[in-house]
């Protein structure tokens, strides 16, 4: 199973589709994405900030989502179950200011109907969180340990990688679509017990994706 999530800020999700079908993904996050029009049981989505929001899309018929409603949870954040032969919950995540506070509390939210369900949770997108944003020297590494060690989840590309926190040698965002801003905020946080389940990232170059700031985050994944 392949899952990629990119933010392509006002992007049409078919057309944001369209552009990431290269990548072969069966589930997508996308984030900054406008409302899709119609009905289509493979797109989840959510938002209304700035008329923008997130979405999930499944593109393989053996991969059916469906949305979840949790009380409170922040407007740009969509949580879904995908009916997989092992069924799991699926979050894409986009966040606003007070960046780091807004995801911890979303990911708790969505960690807490997962385990009322009696499901494994998989959160994917934009967190905006980072060392390598000012203020969030601290706050970064702080929110990445209370994933692990409260909620069990450990970012994908970094376990992979070895890469720390801050020091990644593939980033996601390019400041103001500058090649000297980079920074690493978009994630795929996986359970613990998957990890060995996790066989490739790949992180879209600079180059190739000109169509966003963000470059789209693929994880391969043996489910």
């Amino acid at each position: 199973m392949k899952v990629t999530t990119w933010n392509r800020p006002r992007g049409d999700v078919g057309e944001s589709l369209g552009l990431l079908n290269r990548l072969g993904a069966d589930l997508v996050a996308l984030q900054e994405c406008r409302r899709p029009d119609g009905h289509d049981a493979s797109v989840i989505w959510r938002g209304d900030y700035l008329r923008q929001g997130s979405a999930v899309v499944s593109t393989s018929a053996a991969l059916p989502i469906e949305a979840l409603e949790i009380p409170l949870l922040h407007s740009t954040v969509v949580p879904v179950v995908v009916q997989a032969s092992e069924p799991f919950m699926f979050v894409s995540v986009w966040t606003h200011p007070r960046y780091h506070e807004v995801a911890w509390d979303a990911m708790r939210s969505c960690a807490t109907e997962a385990h009322r369900l009696g499901v494994p949770i998989v959160a994917a997108g934009d967190f905006n969180v980072s060392p390598g944003v000012g203020g969030q020297e601290r706050t970064a590494l702080r929110f990445v340990e209370r994933m692990r060690d409260e909620l069990g989840l450990v970012s994908a590309y970094h376990h992979f990688t070895g890469d720390a926190l801050g020091e990644e040698a593939s980033d996601t965002h390019y400041w103001l679509f500058k090649q000297s801003r980079p920074f690493h905020i978009d994630y795929c946080f996986l359970p613990e017990a998957w990890l060995d389940r996790l066989t490739g990232v790949e992180v879209g170059t600079f180059e190739d994706w000109t169509q966003s700031d963000h470059r789209p985050l693929t994880v391969d994944l043996e489910v």
